[in-house]
């Protein structure tokens, strides 16, 4: 009967168990120091100081009031000198309306003046006659009086004919229609050729003096809007902004947009500014000279449910704040912050009670999950 050959062992057959067994203890180790080594969060840091809550809104530049072209007398337009969207200054010619026949009815009574100068120079010198006549005693006082009324009459002619000329010269000047303002124009209903009469409007300006902002205010945000507060404005294709007060509030809510019409006048003209330009308003709603802030992005939850990640002696706390709801990147905290704590930047839940490594240089730290809304105030 033969028996077979034991099989060789080799090194790692004959110590694997006790291979495995130092293997694990290793990495168990390993796992301990990593998991006692602090994490390194970003923070940010509660801030007191002057404080003030701005709205941003976008609006457009638009004329306090317009002013409307239209031609005294009826006529045909036979030149246009200006196009919607360009400036005009007082005094500059708007519109040429045909002047033909009022220049005729200038030039017949200008030719009836003339006769009619020549027929008073006629009768003061048949009164002056009579006159000298009258004191030598050859002209009777029927004769003196008739050259008196005739030479009245002459005059009394002569005015009204004056005053007529003066009146077509006044026709034939409305023929030309000027600019009675600085302005921008913001329509022209009519054309060259079309016959206008003396309810036609011509032209719509703007006036270059009167520019306002219009913009429109969300409903959330209107119980906080009043008239007086200022506002910084920038206008487009301006490279500062100007002061500006908000004076006027629309009682109505446009039930398209969910927002209010507000108008602003800027403090300050500017020169040539137009109408229909975009407007960055930043209207600030409240001022207060101290006050705590954090940024927004620190906070979880909102109302009752508010809270922050404090970090204090390396380890990671929860703590209700109150804060003034606002859209911007910082807000103001009514209660449970003092100035000078630091809060996680992104706060996350799964870290409360940790060990952390604060930084403010929130580059050299990885972001972690961040739950929001619903999910953020579950977790807390």
């Amino acid at each position: 009967m033969a028996f077979d050959a034991p099989e060789p062992r080799g090194w790692l057959s004959r110590y694997r168990y006790p291979l495995f067994g130092v293997l694990a203890v290793a990495l168990a180790a390993w796992w301990y120091v990593k998991s006692s080594q602090p994490t390194p969060v970003g923070v940010t840091e509660a801030r007191q100081g002057p404080a003030e809550r701005v709205l941003a809104i976008t609006g457009r530049t638009r004329p306090q009031v317009t002013v409307t072209i239209v031609p005294k007398t009826p006529g045909q337009v036979i030149r246009l000198v200006k196009e919607e969207g360009e400036t005009v200054k007082a005094g500059e010619v708007l519109v040429q309306l045909e002047s033909d026949a009022p220049r005729a009815a200038v030039d017949e009574i200008a030719s009836k003046v003339t006769l009619q100068q020549r027929a008073v120079t006629e009768a003061e010198r048949n009164f002056a006659r009579l006159q000298q006549l009258r004191e030598r005693g050859i002209a009777t006082a029927k004769e003196f009086d008739t050259a008196k009324f005739e030479l009245d009459q002459a005059r009394l002619s002569l005015q009204t004919l004056d005053a007529t000329r003066r009146q077509a010269s006044a026709r034939l000047r409305d023929n030309t229609i000027v600019s009675p303002v600085d302005g921008v124009v913001l329509a022209r209903p009519v054309d060259r050729g079309q016959v206008v009469g003396a309810a036609t409007v011509i032209y719509e300006l703007a006036p270059l003096a009167d520019v306002e902002i219009e913009a429109d205010v969300d409903e959330q945000f209107l119980a906080e809007v009043r008239v007086g507060q200022k506002a910084d404005v920038l206008v487009a294709g301006r490279s500062a902004p100007a002061s500006a007060t908000l004076y006027y509030v629309s009682s109505k809510v446009d039930p398209r947009t969910g927002g209010a019409k507000v108008r602003l006048r800027l403090d300050q003209k500017i020169p040539d500014l137009r109408s229909g330009l975009t407007a960055d308003v930043n209207l600030v709603i409240e001022r207060r000279a101290q006050a705590i802030t954090v940024a927004r992005s620190a906070i979880l939850g909102r109302d009752g449910d508010a809270r922050v990640l404090i970090v204090k002696d390396g380890v990671v706390n929860p703590a209700s704040v109150k804060f003034v709801e606002w859209p911007s990147e910082r807000v103001i905290v009514l209660s449970g912050l003092a100035p000078g704590a630091q809060l996680l930047a992104a706060p996350r839940p799964d870290l409360i009670g940790k060990r952390v490594a604060p930084t403010k240089d929130l580059a050299l730290v990885a972001g972690g999950p961040r739950p929001r809304g619903s999910d953020a105030r579950k977790a807390l």
